[in-house]
């Protein structure tokens, strides 16, 4: 292996201990309670909760929430409630309300939250691109595995799944993920013949030095997950249910 690729395995935090267990995050834009429309005040919301299981996103209108990694289904439904209701107190008192759109309108606000990630992008892709990015949100679930060469495994069986997976997750009468491909030429699921294999599809789209370059739809997270991100924003109980076909799909093939 050359140290090039080791570096690049080396961005992956695989882990022995946590086999299979889930995490979820949910973005959601923040529309003002007064005139109805989507406010650019995620800096002000996140400062306000000051909790480390809510983060930023591109947009300023948008929020994301986190559980921790669990394999105790109840334990992910609870700690999204209690998200929800953590949220809700804070978005109360500043005048918003979380709103679970997978789409935002087209004359949302162009606000960008003001990080130097963000920032680098705004510099460097178009703004049919950009406006795509703003306008869409999802749910990303996690499911963890121990190596790379496992990771490779599954993703491959789940990537035979991945029109199933689509399908089951568009709320917004596919607007969403046609949304998602523009922002993202990459968002193919391609074949994975191994690490090797792997490592030259990184350089050849150009995340090698940063795996979140990769948008692939299903995709090998730098959290040591396989990443689901194709699903529209939902309720609770359709998120469990996301949950639920990843395992049936896990369990079936392994069967």
């Amino acid at each position: 292996m050359s140290q090039e690729q080791e570096k690049f395995e080396s961005r992956f935090r695989f882990r022995s201990f946590g086999f299979k267990h889930f995490g979820v995050e949910r973005e959601r834009f923040l529309v003002d309670t007064q005139n109805g429309l989507l406010a650019p005040r995620a800096r002000e919301f996140l400062c306000a909760i000051q909790d480390f299981r809510w983060t930023y996103e591109l947009s300023a209108c948008q929020v994301e929430d986190r559980t921790r990694p669990t394999d105790f289904w109840p334990k992910i439904y609870y700690e999204m409630l209690l998200n929800d209701m953590r949220g809700k107190k804070i978005a109360d008192k500043l005048g918003l309300r979380l709103e679970p759109l997978a789409v935002g309108p087209e004359n949302m606000p162009p606000d960008i939250y003001p990080v130097k990630r963000y920032i680098e992008i705004t510099e460097t892709v178009s703004q049919e691109k950009l406006a795509a990015a703003r306008r869409v949100a999802g749910v990303h679930i996690h499911v963890s595995f121990p190596s790379l060469d496992c990771a490779i495994k599954y993703y491959n069986i789940f990537r035979n799944y991945f029109d199933h997976l689509c399908a089951l997750g568009d709320h917004s009468g596919g607007e969403r993920l046609r949304l998602y491909k523009v922002m993202a030429e990459n968002w193919h699921t391609p074949l994975i013949k191994d690490k090797e294999h792997f490592f030259s599809l990184a350089k050849e789209q150009g995340f090698a030095e940063d795996p979140r370059k990769c948008y692939w739809l299903i995709r090998l997270s730098p959290h040591g997950t396989i990443e689901f991100r194709m699903f529209d924003i939902a309720d609770r109980h359709k998120i469990m249910g996301y949950i639920w076909e990843i395992v049936r799909i896990m369990r079936a093939e392994i069967l």
